[in-house]
């Protein structure tokens, strides 16, 4: 669906965002979630509740913190394996120290300033907010319910289908 505004038309978010969304528990435990971002292979996961409401959202980054600042034992697991000079998604392939996995909880590391964006508005509206908050990954939601995920990425690709650029 698209709505019209001074003759033109203006993409809703709803038409493009991925409804297939992978979420995370804030009870999951540092374990499960580097299983899910290893399996899915995804940057940014949103944290519900029961009901669907956004907690917050996860990333790599967040699960780098984790390793921030460094104790001896980290300090030394870190640079046995080259993380100073790598990659980031290099931390999901390590393997965790043990109580380092099951003790650290979603909800330890997770970000709860969350922006979100109704599923009616549009594309253009998104991504002023992407721009304002300095985001690339913003949860969809209907009634404070997570219904889907909008990435630059998912904008970019629907604005060159729109040209038939692809």
């Amino acid at each position: 669906m698209y709505l019209i505004y001074d003759e033109r038309v203006l993409m809703l978010v709803k038409d493009v965002m991925n409804r297939k969304v992978i979420t995370v528990s804030k009870n999951e435990n540092l374990s499960q979630l580097v299983a899910k971002f290893r399996k899915h292979n995804f940057h940014t996961l949103p944290v519900i509740n029961e009901s669907k409401k956004i907690l917050g959202v996860i990333s790599a980054e967040d699960i780098m913190k984790v390793f921030l600042p460094h104790n001896p034992a980290l300090e030394k697991l870190l640079k046995s394996t080259h993380l100073y000079d790598t990659e980031e998604e290099d931390i999901l392939e390590m393997d965790l120290p043990e109580g380092l996995g099951t003790t650290v909880k979603v909800s330890d590391i997770m970000n709860n300033n969350v922006v979100t964006i109704e599923d009616s508005k549009t594309i253009a509206d998104v991504r002023k907010q992407m721009k304002l908050h300095n985001v690339q990954r913003v949860p969809v939601t209907r009634d404070k319910e997570l219904v889907g995920f909008i990435t630059l990425f998912d904008i970019i690709i629907a604005l060159f289908k729109e040209r038939n650029i692809i």
